[in-house]
């Protein structure tokens, strides 16, 4: 009869970080699954038991148990009752040696980002992350970007790109208007929908309940705020938007920034008369990239005209970073449970 083999090696090189984005539990399943794909578990190779491993870990019982208990179902581990947890001898642990081919790629990878100054925890959390993103673009789960106007689309459409390594679709809030339907068919293929706080409500009610909208923060640039900031006191500043409302809400803002020492008019390019009237009592005019176009065809180029524009602000970037890399992760537990 066989008899179990026991490792005469020292304790196994795992160990868990709660500060990485993956769950510990996920953590040490992975690991484990390198070890055997490696060759250094073996088949009928006894791991440590349940609390012999919780306590080199300092992590509770319960996680190091669903663990072993999710890795017997996919088949690398065995439990024989009364000896233990075995390394099974299973299609599943000879299929995975193959992923022994990746060691090099990562050690290489692992080597270079230490000689850059990175720990293997920054490079570990980093690669994980990345790995997530591209899992995303490689499904083709591309997000929607709504947003009332051309340039600021297309400005916002690139940054979330950008910043999140996912393909970015824009759409215009017209067409969400003009054809709720159809928007909320291609909101239901898509990996999500993101649109600006000022319209989040109207785009959650046109896809409905079924697709959850992401609302993100836009404020404004800095060297805008600056540029406001270094006028002389009193100063008459016109500050022009698409509308009147638009514009009192960017005046607000400036307020809010900090800036009130310069006397700032509200003003919309649907008005015309109104805009010119304004601008010809304005010392300094700044528009938004929205408006400008308009803007410039009704002054033509006599004035003077400033642009500005609107960025999205970095927590709300994060918060989405980490929503699709949830997503991405629950989208890869689904496939191996299939």
């Amino acid at each position: 009869m066989k008899r179990d083999k026991v490792p005469s090696h020292p304790p196994l090189p795992l160990a868990v970080d709660s500060r990485l984005p993956e769950p510990l539990h996920a953590q040490l399943a992975e690991q484990i699954r390198w070890l055997v794909a490696l060759g250094e578990l073996k088949p009928g190779d006894r791991l440590p038991t349940v609390q012999e491993l919780a306590d080199h870990l300092r992590v509770h019982r319960n996680t190091v148990a669903a663990v072993y208990a999710a890795l017997q179902e996919e088949g690398y581990l065995v439990s024989r009752r009364g000896a233990g947890t075995f390394v099974a001898d299973s299609e599943t642990t000879r299929a995975a040696v193959h992923r022994a081919a990746l060691r090099d790629v990562v050690d290489r990878a692992l080597a270079r980002a230490v000689e850059m100054g990175f720990t293997p925890a920054e490079f570990a959390e980093a690669a994980a992350a990345r790995a997530r993103m591209h899992e995303a673009q490689q499904g083709q789960r591309r997000l929607l970007f709504v947003e009332c106007n051309v340039p600021e689309i297309e400005q916002h459409s690139r940054t979330l790109a950008q910043e999140l390594g996912v393909a970015v679709e824009g759409v215009h809030l017209d067409d969400v208007r003009r054809d709720p339907a159809a928007f909320r068919r291609r909101a239901a293929a898509a990996g999500g929908v993101v649109t600006t706080f000022f319209h989040f409500e109207e785009v959650q009610r046109a896809v409905g309940r079924a697709v959850q909208v992401v609302g993100v923060g836009a404020g404004l640039q800095i060297q805008f705020l600056r540029a406001l900031a270094q006028l002389p006191a009193g100063t008459r500043v016109a500050i022009c938007c698409l509308d009147r409302e638009r514009a009192a809400r960017v005046r607000n803002l400036v307020v809010n920034a900090g800036v009130r020492h310069v006397s700032m008019a509200a003003v919309g390019v649907d008005e015309p008369e109104r805009f010119r009237k304004a601008l010809g009592e304005a010392e300094e005019v700044y528009v938004s990239t929205a408006a400008y176009p308009v803007a410039r065809r009704l002054v033509g180029e006599r004035v003077r005209l400033r642009p500005y524009q609107m960025e999205l602000d970095r927590a709300s970037l994060e918060t989405l970073r980490a929503r699709l890399l949830e997503t991405a992760g629950q989208r890869q537990a689904r496939r191996r449970q299939a």
